[in-house]
This record gives structure tokens, sequence and C-alpha cells, in this order.
């Protein structure tokens, strides 16, 4: 009984002591994580604002380019058939790849390498 609780006092003072280690590494993995997803959204703006007046100037050249026709009307709903494709596309491409980021990944392998090493000490 004595064994096991001058054992139980060693790994509470171990896991105390990892504690500011834990909480020093969350802080420079949420850094890290907050500065990639600035560079992230940065990036899918910028796509996006080139994509949109790419999507738009090609509307307006497929409407233009029938403009003397008698399809100048069927040729406006083909661009907005085509825009509305597009945006189902890009919604299911989202959903798609909509799922569990890596997240924190040090700061969980640290506290599972910590968790094996106190189940191998009891």
């Amino acid at each position: 009984m004595l064994n096991a609780l001058r054992k139980s006092k060693q790994l509470t003072s171990i896991a105390l002591e990892r504690l500011g280690d834990y909480l020093a590494l969350l802080r420079i993995e949420l850094q890290m994580q907050g500065r990639e997803m600035r560079m992230q959204l940065l990036g899918f703006f910028t796509a996006l604002i080139g994509a949109l007046y790419g999507l738009l100037f090609i509307g307006v050249a497929i409407i233009v380019t029938f403009w003397d026709s008698e399809h100048r009307a069927l040729a406006a709903w083909i661009a907005v058939a085509l825009y509305l494709v597009l945006a189902g596309a890009g919604v299911g491409l989202a959903r798609r790849h909509t799922g569990k980021a890596a997240v924190l990944t040090t700061l969980r392998e640290e506290i599972k390498r910590d968790a094996e090493l106190i189940r191998e000490s009891l």
C-alpha cells in the first residue's frame, strides 16, 4: 500500500511538471495552426476572386458571341446554367474534402506517450 502511494505521488509530480510543457506546446501549436489557416484562407480567397471574375467574363463572352442571333436568350440561360453547375460542383468538392483536420497532433502524441509511460509504470 505504501509502495502504491509512493508511486502515485511520483506520477502526480511528473504530471504536474509536464502540465507546463503541455501548455507551452499547446500555445506553440495554436500559433502555427493559426498562421497556416490564415495563409490557406488568403490563398482560397484569392483563387475565389480570380475564379469569380473568370466565370463572369466567360458568361459575358458567351452572351456577346450570340448577341446578333436569335439564340441570344438561349446563350444567356446556358451561361446561367453553367454557373449553377460549377457552383454545385464546388459545393460537392468542398463537402467531400471537409473532414477532421490534423489539429494539435504534436500535443496529442505527447499526451499519448506520457499516458503509455504512466500505464507501464503502474
